[in-house]
Parts: structure tokens; sequence; C-alpha cells
């Protein structure tokens, strides 16, 4: 049997002291945003919450997936993550799903329960883009709209993941459908009047702009900036 010397000892204690308080801070700062949003959107039963950027690379899923897994796991809510990401679709991959969902649902070939996954995570359930979904025109058909009331009956949350407005399309026909959109800013990079103008687009296409979420490598910091921008 190995044993470790007092230094070795001394090292793992402060690495697992790290990680818990890496932990820490990332449940702080998403509880931070999910307060936010419910400071945004008071007194209802559930939430269907859009999430989306200017640009490419803001790290717009990396926010999705933890704000899905914290609202799960941290605050006990029924949760369903949706990739509506026609360019980098990856939920499948983050969750270790198979790719079976959006697209199969919405041609007619699964029906709800079969297009969503369960997670090893409780309480949170993935819909994956899946296959079918080729252009923006589903994106505009009623059976999405209906998607998204069945979905508002069965979860508390419901995040949806999509394409950066400030460059594709299919995000914008989805912002008329939500009860708010969360735009992803990465900290540092991105210039204030780009993000203005994604505001600006969502605004136009009917949606509500919640706040921005600064995304750091690290964490996302849970400061929303509606008025600043």
């Amino acid at each position: 049997m190995n044993e470790f010397g007092d230094e070795e000892v001394s090292r793992l204690e402060e690495q697992g002291s790290s990680a818990r308080t890496a932990h820490a801070e990332f449940v702080s700062y998403y509880k931070g945003v999910v307060g936010q949003i419910e400071i945004a959107l008071p007194q209802r039963n559930s939430r269907v919450v859009m999430l989306s950027s200017s640009v490419t690379g803001e790290g717009t899923s990396d926010v999705t997936v933890g704000l899905g897994v914290t609202i799960a796991t941290e605050m006990g809510r029924k949760t369903a993550v949706v990739d509506c990401n026609l360019q980098h679709p990856e939920m499948h991959l983050r969750f270790g799903t198979p790719d079976v969902g959006l697209g199969e649902y919405l041609t007619g070939r699964v029906p709800l329960d079969q297009a969503l996954a369960n997670t090893v995570i409780p309480n949170l359930y993935t819909m994956p883009l899946g296959r079918g979904v080729a252009s923006l025109s589903v994106f505009g058909n009623d059976k999405l709209s209906q998607l998204i009331s069945d979905l508002r009956r069965n979860f508390e949350y419901v995040l949806i993941d999509t394409a950066p407005v400030g460059v594709y399309a299919e995000g914008i026909v989805l912002c008329d459908k939500v009860d708010g959109v969360i735009l992803v800013v990465r900290y540092g990079s991105t210039r204030r009047e780009i993000v203005r103008r994604a505001k600006d687009i969502v605004t136009r296409a009917d949606g509500k702009v919640l706040g921005v979420v600064l995304n750091r490598r690290k964490f996302p910091i849970p400061e929303f900036l509606y008025r600043k921008i």
C-alpha cells in the first residue's frame, strides 16, 4: 500500500480545497444569473429562456449547460435544455445522449417523450438538435410553438441554446416565442457596439432582452448590463 508523506497530503488537501472553492464560485455565479432571470420574469410557474450571442466564440453553450446544471441540481427545478444551434449542435455530446431530438420531433418521426433524453444529472433533461433541421424554416412552423407550450407545461425552466443572433438568422425566429433572451458576451473581447447591435436585433424581432452575461474562460460573471448597452 502506498503511503503519502506530509507534503503530499498537504498538496492533496490544497487541491481539494481549491476544487471546493471553484465549485462554490461556479454555483454562486449561476445562482446570481437565475436570480436576475426571476426578477425579470416574476410570478411564473415556468420560464422559457433563449441564450444567444452577438458573434461566434462567446461561450453560449457553456453558459447554457452551466445554468441548466445549477438550476437542476442546486435549486431542484425540473429543467430542459433544448439545442436549437444549427451551426454547432453539441448538447448530445455535452450530456452523452443519442443525437435524436428536435429534428425528429418537428418532422413527425418521434413523439415528444422520445425527443427528450434523460441526463445523468437529476432533474435535467435535454433535447438534442437531432437530424432533419436543415434550415431555419422549421423554426417558423407551428409545431415549434406547440413544442415550447408543451415543454412549458412539463418543466420549470426551458433553456434554448442558439447560434449568434448577430450572425445567423435562425435564433431571430425564436425571439418572440420565448419569455426572454440572455446575450452571452466574452469578457474583455466583444465591443459594446456589437453587443448593442445584437440587442437591437432581438428587440426588433419582438424579443425581450433580459440582460447580458459576461463570460470568462473560467466562470461567467452574473452581471446583467441591460441598461448599459
